[in-house]
């Protein structure tokens, strides 16, 4: 008998949408094929392994209290809340942000205000344990994040109101850093953010005077906030939320308001009516996954959580209750589109570090080399710094020497595993301090030209074993010592292209080459057509490919060249890049170069790409996330793999 006139009441269809594509996802009674295939056609028939979308609410105030609960939610589910585990201080009007795995909180007060910072793992109920300190003991301020960073921003130090953002990396532990200012200093602030930018909204400024301001910030840099628009209703002790297009405000105190309003996050301009909350409220908290923002909680002790789905625009809908009524807490989540899942291609290509803004980064961007597309946030170095080298193996990016935050030249080596994204490792130590050298790699060995060490230019070559951390070691010397040089390699010869020989009076076309597998010095492999300093390398297997740089004429470039690397011989012009550009960044794949930022009459933010078995002009790519110059590129598919 067919499963649809199967009518006794006892297993029978259950004509109910699941309620999403989650392990333990509600899809009750007995489903025909021609059902489940509809149903995972929509992304939703329940898939092993796949855990549902986490929203923690921890903190807040409830007279006399000050809280430490943390209270759970499954976000795809609507019902009441349960409980977590606890917050290692109670308080109220912290901030909260997270990753797919961490939550996170920060700041607040319980009588006097506070600058601890803690966590909880999503995927483990139990209590929080201590991250580090925030840089300025505060409350009412607000937190957001994307899948590697997390931010601080605003709030009330002192009875004073600030406009210090800090930042964290989720992934590991310690004290917060300073990443800039918000535009106004403000306190009872909101924030949401997508995987490149954070939006703080509205708050109070001065004594008592009500913001409607929102401004933003990119998270994969540091730097101060710009202007992004007006909320619909100037209001402070709002909560913020969103997806990775849309960033939500809700509730908020200018009289008491059930306001929510919406931006599109990637654009600018002033925020749109989307609905109200289903009772007014200020002090409340929010979370969100990829399409639906809940909001919890708020004064005066409340205990409702409400739900809108964030695509559209309406009212919200009861979602439940908290376990406890309380007002000024602070909500995180596991799902927001925000996280980003480590990137899986079988070629990858990474940039770290480098300068935007005026300052250098500890960021890591990445990019998928056989497709197209603007990069993402990867994690970060060890040090914010500049001018670095780098090489890889199949598994590891190592990044060494540069410039670091305080402008001293480092001999700092790190790495990251291409599986994992986040923070890097400490590797170990350059044989001195590196600036403006070059690195490439066979697929066991990296080996770097240090550039400037601490006396002056220097022919000095280091190398390591990739898969085995500890110092590098010397390998040898360059023909001419030489800083602003590139370098790339096949699996057996590594060579080191153009630069400056004097420290910035004299500029060289010469081209060097080592045998990788052993030590010793360079030997002369032929010309450039240009003397060139900051330019850029890559290759494949075979050829080896440069690109851009600063000409003896102080003037950028966008000449691209090429040699055969099996050979010895001088370069030959293949083409041009779509802007002239020196200090660019690269890294390739078996079949494609590619040349990322730089700085030419701006910083730029332009990825190209060439085929390296071909010749001719570069072709856009995308853009970086941040628009800066001498990041280290490498890849897990180079021609030295």
């Amino acid at each position: 008998m067919a499963t649809k006139n199967w009518n006794a009441g006892i297993i029978r269809p259950v004509p109910v949408a699941p309620a999403g594509p989650y392990q333990g996802g509600a899809a009750p009674g007995v489903w025909t094929l021609d059902q489940v295939a509809y149903w995972q056609k929509q992304g939703l028939w329940p898939v092993a392994g796949n855990a549902a979308p986490v929203g923690l609410f921890g903190g807040g105030f409830n007279n006399p209290n000050y809280i430490n609960i943390i209270d759970k939610i499954i976000i795809a589910t609507p019902g009441n809340a349960t409980d977590f585990g606890d917050l290692t201080v109670a308080t109220h009007y912290l901030a909260a942000c997270g990753s797919s795995t961490r939550g996170v909180w920060g700041g607040g007060n319980n009588g006097s205000d506070n600058n601890d910072i803690c966590y909880v793992s999503f995927s483990t109920a139990g209590n929080a344990t201590d991250f580090g300190d925030l840089t300025v003991a505060r409350y009412a301020l607000a937190g957001c994040s994307n899948y590697v960073r997390g931010l601080f921003g605003g709030g009330y130090p002192a009875s004073v109101s600030s406009n210090v953002i800090d930042y964290i990396t989720i992934a590991s532990t310690g004290n917060a850093i300073d990443f800039g200012d918000l535009t106004v200093a403000r306190r009872y602030v909101a924030a949401c953010s997508s995987s490149t930018r954070g939006v703080w909204g509205g708050g109070v400024t001065g004594v008592a005077t009500n913001s409607n301001v929102i401004d933003y910030v990119t998270i994969a840099s540091t730097g101060n906030a710009t202007d992004f628009g007006d909320l619909t209703v100037a209001r402070n002790a709002l909560a913020g939320c969103g997806s990775e297009t849309r960033g939500l405000f809700g509730g908020g105190t200018s009289a008491t308001t059930n306001v929510i309003d919406y931006i599109t996050i990637a654009s600018v301009g002033n925020a749109t009516d989307f609905g109200d909350l289903t009772q007014a409220r200020h002090s409340l908290a929010a979370c969100a996954s990829s399409t639906r923002g809940v909001f919890a909680g708020g004064a005066n002790t409340i205990n409702t959580i409400d739900y809108v789905t964030i695509a559209s625009t309406g009212n919200a809908t009861d979602f439940g209750d908290l376990t406890l009524g309380r007002f000024g807490l602070a909500g995180c989540s596991s799902a927001a589109d925000a996280v980003q899942a480590t990137p899986t291609s079988s070629a990858i290509g990474l940039l770290g570090g480098g300068v935007s803004g005026n300052q250098r980064q500890a960021v890591i961007q990445y990019v998928n080399i056989a497709t197209t597309g603007n990069a993402m946030m990867f994690g970060e170095l060890t040090t914010a710094r500049s001018q670095l080298g780098a090489c890889s193996s199949d598994t590891r990016a190592v990044f060494a020497g540069g410039v670091d935050f305080t402008t001293t030249t480092c001999n700092v080596i790190d790495y990251t595993s291409y599986s994992s994204s986040g923070i890097a490792t400490d590797f170990g130590d350059l044989t001195s301090v590196s600036n403006y050298g070059a690195g490439c790699n066979s697929s066991t060995r990296g080996l770097f030209a240090l550039g400037t060490d601490s006396v002056g230019t220097t022919n000095t070559i280091n190398y390591i074993t990739i898969a085995t951390a500890g110092n590098a070691l010397d390998f040898g010397d360059l023909t001419l010592a030489r800083n602003g040089l590139s370098s790339c390699s096949s699996s057996t010869r590594g060579l080191f292209i153009q630069g400056d020989n004097s420290n910035g009076s004299s500029w060289s076309n010469v081209i060097d080459y080592v045998t990788i597998a052993s030590t010793g010095n360079a030997t002369d492999f032929g010309d450039a057509t240009q003397e060139i300093r900051y330019c850029a390398a890559c290759s494949s297997s075979t050829r080896g490919v440069s690109a851009g740089g600063w000409n003896f004429a102080e003037v950028d470039t966008n000449v691209i060249e090429y040699v055969t690397i099996a050979s010895t011989g001088n370069a030959t012009d293949f083409g041009d890049l779509t802007l002239a550009r020196r200090a660019l960044s690269s890294f390739a794949s078996t079949l494609r170069g590619v040349f990322a930022g730089g700085v030419g009459a701006a910083y730029s933010n332009i990825i190209d790409y060439v085929t390296i078995a071909s010749t001719g002009n570069a072709t856009d790519f995308g853009d970086l996330m941040v628009a800066g110059y001498g990041a280290g590129g490498c890849s897990n598919a180079n021609g030295g793999l």
